[in-house]
Formats: C-alpha cells, structure tokens, sequence
C-alpha cells in the first residue's frame, strides 16, 4: 500500500548496485515515485529498472567529479521546481564520505542527513571505531592494531589471542584500490604462517592504512547479527531493526556480505547501540555488524557503517520501509518514540536452493524454511512492479551465477598459501 504525503521530494540515490536498488524499491512501495541513481558505473541491481533512472558519469567517484555533476544537478532542478525537496541517499561508502566532505556545498540544493567528516572518519577506520567502542561500552572482539610503518620496520606482530584470529583492514576505503592474489574482504587465519604471509601481501600491494587483528568468535553464520538504524537530525533514534544472518557470501571479495537474513527482536541490543548512537552524536542512515559469542553470551560488534547496509532490504520486509524514516524526519519533520523492529520475515539474496543447501542445520535455518512455506520471504531485486522481460533475464542470470560461486568457494575463509 502507497502512503501519502502532502509534501514533494524526489530522492537522489548516491550508488547504483543492490543497496541503490533496495532504497529506490522502499521509495516506490512507500511513496509511489521513481529515484534517481548517480554512479561512476553502471551496476546490474538497477538495470532495465522502471523504478530507477540511473545516469553515470565515470568521474562520478573523484571529489571533482561528484560535486561537478550534483551542483549541476542541483541548480538545475530548483530552478525548474523550487519547492520540492532533492532528498539525498548515499548507498555506498565511498559516497557517504564524499558527500560527508562536500555537505556544506551541497546543501544550497539537496537535503540530507549526514554526519560530519571528522566523525565519519573515526567510525569508518575500524581502529578508532574500536578505540569508541572501548569509551561508550560498546562489546567489541579483543583487538590489537598493526601499521603499514611496524610493517616497514619489522616490529612483530602482536597477537590479540591465540589462533584462530580474524584480520580486516582498518581504512576499507583505501583497500579498495589494493589488488594482490588472495585478496579477501577479511580473513580468518589459522597460524602464523598464513598471518605474516597475508600481512606482507597486504602491505607490498600499496595499502597505506592499519590492519585490524582480532580474537576470532566461534560459530557459523548464524551467530552473527546485523542493525539496521535511523537517527533523526535532532540526534533522536527514530528506528532499529534486527536481523540475524544465516548464510553469507563466501567469493573472496565478498565475505562478510550477508545473502539470507531473518529479522528477529533483542532489546538488549537495542539498547546498548541506542545508547552509543546518542552520545556520540550520530544522524542518518547507520548498520552494524555484530557476533553472539557463544563463550559469554555477549554481541561483540564488529563495525559500523554511515549508511544503510546492502541487504537492509530485510527491514522494508519486516514492515518498517526504510525510506519512510528519511522522509518523516527530513521532509515532513515528524516525529515520535523510537519504534522496534518486532516482525520475522525472511530476506534472501541467493536462490532458495542455495540457502537450503549451504546453510547450517539448526533452528534459524528451520524457521527460514517455514517463513518461505508461509510466503513471509522476499529478495531485493525481483520486485513484482518492476520485472520487464530484460530485467528478469538480467536478474536471473544474475542469480545463477551464485551456483558455481558456492561451489567453489564456499567453507573457504583461509588464505591458500
């Protein structure tokens, strides 16, 4: 059902891969209007889409490029309507801290919620996210620091625990641009061997950052959780939702990313991310990962990322749309008690039959399989509003390429050495 509002806007989505797509699509359900998307490359999710207009421009991604063609954008639609608001979405982290760079220029067109650079910077390097983390009370993995500079001067490495130890980068900005063979999005290592060896890849490749090791917490993939959040402009947390993963992608570059989520309710969780969100002064769109560890029962929180996460769609399907919480606060300025997600639906970014196969056997994986026989299920990109015959073709086969992926990949967390 399409809500109403008595107020214009059209959004601008900063992105065009699946969390573009998922924001466009809680847009359309919620609000009936087609987005925009502005990217640097054209990416499948938002493809032959009836519910996006998607421009690239290859500059898109350098700080020239992007205030270039949104200033463009800006002066040219407020002089054709002045009154309507040009709600600005990030969906990527690259455009989160452009846009966190450039907020004081881009504000004489667009609305948006957006935290400062300066905190942005100490959230999105997972060390100093961490060193927060230890201030606020917020659970986190024991963690030990190692820098490109200790690297260079053969200092050794100092151990957060005994092996098995998790490894990420700390600036995932800049990893990015670092290609080597083996490279993960993090690693899971099993001795030292494999930890000085990922270690001088890391660092021979170019990347100039610190590198995150951490006590690895025991358990499959439906131990972790993930929070999806909105923050008001007045710093008031408007929204959380809870999901909790049970299978994730295991290609090399996309460990970590979730493809099957069931949202579920934890008040305790609410509660202690509340909690930091308001001291530190956080707005907007924020997801955190997090890891329930079995040891002590405890959620060690991993990350936290300035934006909505690539499978937040779990929360639209959980009832609480997330374009919904943007526009309330920015455009019709409306606010309340922070509401909870409590609803249990599935969201699935693989094919059903590779989620009953890879996913571990327990409870989680029952309950997933009974809310597909209830119909309470979905994806983010088979939208049944918007499946023209190429975008069906194109989704497909999209989808089909996650046969050969689990195949090859799936189990392998290790560096092959």
């Amino acid at each position: 059902m399409t809500a109403t509002t008595t107020h214009r806007f059209q959004p601008v989505l900063l992105g065009t891969d699946i969390n573009a797509y998922g924001m466009a699509r809680s847009f359309h359900e919620e609000y009936g209007v087609v987005s925009w998307a502005l990217g640097s490359f054209p990416l499948t999710p938002t493809r032959d889409s009836k519910i996006v207009q998607v421009s690239i421009d290859s500059e898109f991604a350098s700080d020239d490029g992007f205030v270039r063609v949104l200033s463009e954008l800006g002066r040219r639609e407020r002089a054709a309507d002045p009154n309507r608001s040009l709600l600005l979405v990030p969906c990527g982290d690259a455009y989160s801290a452009l846009l966190s760079a450039h907020r004081e220029t881009l504000a004489e067109w667009f609305d948006f919620v957006m935290i400062d650079d300066e905190l942005l910077a100490s959230l999105v390097d997972k060390a100093s996210f961490y060193r927060l983390c230890e201030q606020h009370g917020l659970d986190h993995p024991v963690t030990r620091t190692y820098s490109r500079q200790q690297f260079v001067s053969g200092t050794p490495i100092e151990l957060p625990s005994e092996f098995p130890i998790a490894l990420k980068p700390a600036d995932s900005v800049a990893y990015l641009d670092c290609q080597f063979p083996g490279r993960k999005k993090a690693y899971v290592l099993a001795n030292r061997q494999q930890l000085d060896e990922t270690v001088r890849r890391i660092f021979s490749a170019g990347y100039p950052g610190e590198l995150i090791l951490q006590d690895f917490v025991p358990g499959d993939d439906s131990q972790m959780r993930v929070l999806n959040a909105y923050v008001n402009r007045d710093g008031t947390v408007a929204m959380m939702s809870l999901g909790n993963p049970l299978l994730e992608d295991y290609a090399p570059a996309s460990i970590g990313n979730y493809v099957a989520i069931v949202s579920e309710s934890n008040d305790a969780v609410y509660a202690q991310a509340k909690r930091f969100l308001e001291a530190i002064g956080y707005v907007g769109f924020v997801n955190f990962d997090m890891k329930l560890d079995p040891r002590d029962g405890r959620y060690r929180f991993f990350e936290l990322n300035p934006r909505q996460g690539r499978s937040s769609f779990f929360t639209t399907l959980a009832g609480l749309n997330l374009a919904r919480w943007l526009v309330r606060d920015v455009v019709e300025q409306e606010y309340g008690e922070t509401v909870y997600g409590r609803e249990h639906a599935l969201w699935v970014g693989v094919p059903r039959p590779i989620l009953k196969r890879y996913a571990a056997e327990g409870q989680l994986k029952a309950e997933a399989l009974q809310l597909i026989r209830e119909g309470r299920w979905g994806s983010t990109v088979f939208y049944r509003r918007d499946l023209g015959l190429r975008r069906r073709l194109n989704m497909w086969k999209l989808w089909l390429s996650y046969y050969p992926d689990y195949r090859r990949n799936f189990g392998n967390r290790e560096l092959d050495l």
